[in-house]
């Protein structure tokens, strides 16, 4: 009779061992998409910045650049 309480009790501790592995890959995977997205939208609004830092400074280069050919037009 013990033989088979110990068998039944290794069983049910290897599905909790199995259970506790998959729901630890599980909230791994989890986290490491929440990781993925967040670097994603970081990457997506560094972008996003720097592509209108850069079409503000081409604005700028073109009001100056206008202006200096308006003066030598002038002179």
């Amino acid at each position: 009779m013990g033989g088979v309480k110990h068998n039944t009790n290794m069983n049910s501790m290897l599905k909790y061992l199995i259970i506790i592995t998959l729901m630890y890959y599980f909230l791994k995977v989890l986290i490491y998409l929440v990781l993925w997205q967040t670097t994603k939208k970081v990457q997506e609004n560094a972008l996003a910045k720097k592509a209108k830092r850069k079409e503000k400074e081409e604005m700028h280069r073109r009001i100056w650049v206008d202006d200096e050919d308006e003066d030598n037009d002038s002179k």
